[in-house]
């Protein structure tokens, strides 16, 4: 187009045509103006997002609020723009389009921006489920006020929005609100493995993890470790994932979520009540290969590393659970109390309860399923089956760590 209406302009001078010039200069004049704001359009426009709060429990609503800056003199004749809006957050007054894909939809709007303007967007968002939801990112479209060229700049994903496990009553449960898992009924003093208060020596009763190796090292004999003593209970709650007993069977997105949500209405309660609570899960959060194993611990910053953990977490197993035990067991210390969470009753996870609670171990095992499992001899089992009808119940005012 350039080169023609170049050679138009000569052709015109040569044979001595003014208006002819003057139309070929005038157009490649324009032209050259609108490759140049092309060119920077999009250059110094900022594009901000901002969540009125980055943690939240499904039903919440929060603000998304999005600021759209012209850093610079020229002026944008028009800005279109295209927000990746992640699915399991409902946008209430936002215009949303379908981008072709199932994890996201589209916020579209377009605008125009003088020099150094601002424009500012605010939206309401409902938390729909559990999750890690990131947003972004977006796509911005602008170009000179003629509409011949067009510039294009992506906006890079920056926040990130966990939605919490939904908390459950206790007495949706079926266990009672004041001690749901029979802890407190123990009058002894328990020994707290997390608190060490000196070595003694050792004597033969003594179990090998008990042994002190620095007070040793120093002593020159066998050391034990010196525990303070509490009323309160260190708690792992083990949480399977599972949903039917062969892999190729699939999974049970809802009875997932349930599962999920008791673990983290437990370790809630716990926690609460001043117990050293863990999670170990056979699964992974999302972009992480390491399955969930949070060893006990009762800091102000345990339940929300618990709960931000089953926020992100996905809805599938990578081992058995009966393995998992396994694998955990030398991670605790005899008298902690394993909590199973779980749907399926095979075999080897019976065997493995059994095993844990002649090693020492108080085993409570939390059973989901929809028939009720077998007995364990020793083991405490509560029957909790989900009721699908009551899986939109509203959730607890609990914030974690609060």
């Amino acid at each position: 187009m350039i080169l023609f209406l170049f050679v138009m302009l000569i052709l015109a001078l040569l044979f001595r045509q003014p208006a002819l010039a003057l139309l070929a200069a005038t157009l490649l004049v324009s032209l050259g103006v609108a490759r140049l704001w092309q060119r920077w359009a999009l250059h110094r426009v900022e594009y901000r997002r901002h969540l009125s709060q980055t943690r939240a429990f499904p039903g919440d609503e929060l603000t998304l609020t999005i600021t759209v800056t012209n850093r610079k003199l020229l002026p944008l004749a028009q800005l279109q723009i295209f927000d990746a809006i992640p699915n399991g957050v409902y946008a209430i007054d936002a215009p949303l389009i379908f981008s072709g894909s199932r994890q996201t939809h589209l916020l579209r709007r377009n605008t125009g921006l003088r020099w150094y303007e601002r424009v500012i967007w605010r939206y309401r968002l409902r938390c729909e489920r559990r999750g890690a939801f990131r947003f972004g990112p977006a796509q911005a479209q602008s170009g000179d006020p003629f509409g011949l060229y067009r510039s294009d700049a992506t906006f890079p994903a920056d926040i990130t929005l966990l939605v919490y496990p939904r908390l459950l009553p206790l007495a949706e449960l079926g266990m009672p609100a004041r001690d749901p898992l029979g802890l407190m009924r123990a009058s002894a003093l328990l020994r707290d493995p997390l608190r060490i208060v000196g070595a003694r020596d050792y004597t033969p009763s003594d179990p090998l993890k008990d042994i002190h190796w620095a007070a040793t090292a120093r002593a020159g004999k066998l050391q034990t470790r010196v525990y303070e003593p509490t009323t309160s209970h260190t708690l792992a709650l083990v949480l399977d994932l599972d949903t039917f007993e062969f892999y190729f069977q699939g999974i049970d997105p809802e009875l997932v979520e349930h599962l999920i949500s008791v673990a983290a209405t437990l370790a809630h309660n716990s926690i609460g009540a001043g117990h050293a609570v863990g999670l170990y899960a056979n699964g992974a959060p999302a972009e992480d290969e390491h399955l969930v194993r949070l060893p006990p611990g009762r800091s102000p910053n345990q339940l929300s590393q618990i709960m931000e953990t089953l926020a992100r977490l996905t809805a599938y197993s990578v081992i058995p659970c009966a393995r998992l035990l396994r694998l955990i067991t030398p991670e605790l210390h005899p008298g902690a109390t394993i909590v199973l969470i779980g749907a399926i009753a095979t075999e080897p996870i019976r065997a493995a309860l059994l095993r844990l609670h002649e090693l020492g171990f108080r085993v409570v095992w939390l059973f989901c399923g929809a028939t009720p499992p077998p007995a364990v001899a020793g083991v405490t089992v509560h029957w909790t089956p989900l009721h699908r009808e009551q899986t939109n119940a509203a959730t607890l005012p609990h914030t974690p760590g609060g």
